[in-house]
């Protein structure tokens, strides 16, 4: 048994003696929820579940102000994902583990979640990269990674 609220801001559902979905699944059961009180599907949401007993909680927000990002955990992975796609707006940070590549949505092509783990950073962090000196390449960084490490011509 279930039970929904949905605003266009927030959506919380009460689940009883069935399981909770994951993943997929969760992200799936929010946007029935919101389609059927007739609001918008979000772009990119956030979604917790909370389990206790036979009952589980979830309850999902709205991510606003994020653009994709993908964590390589190093250059060779890097580059064969990043090399994969077309140019397109994007930025490189160097991170304790490795490299995120932020681009833009229209430039998240297959071959980042092939080669990278999915994610999104906000533009705050973004910020707080650049001050920390984390920024390698702070625009067009698949066209420059392209340009130094690509085969010329841009054949890959």
């Amino acid at each position: 048994m279930m039970t929904v609220q949905a605003t266009d801001t927030a959506v919380s559902i009460w689940i009883t003696r069935e399981e909770p979905p994951t993943g997929a699944g969760l992200r799936l059961l929010v946007r029935q929820a919101l389609a059927e009180r007739g609001l918008a599907p979000w772009e990119e949401m956030e979604a917790e579940c909370f389990a206790a007993g036979e009952d589980a909680l979830v309850i999902a927000r709205p991510v606003r102000g994020r653009r994709p990002a993908f964590y390589f955990p190093d250059l060779e992975a890097l580059l064969a994902g990043a090399l994969a796609c077309a140019d397109g707006p994007s930025a490189l940070y160097a991170v304790r583990e490795g490299y995120v590549l932020a681009v833009d949505r229209q430039a998240a092509g297959p071959g980042l979640y092939e080669f990278g783990r999915a994610d999104s950073v906000s533009a705050a962090w973004e910020i707080h990269a650049a001050e920390q000196g984390r920024a390698l390449i702070n625009r067009d960084a698949i066209g420059t990674l392209r340009r130094y490490f690509g085969r010329p011509g841009g054949q890959l």
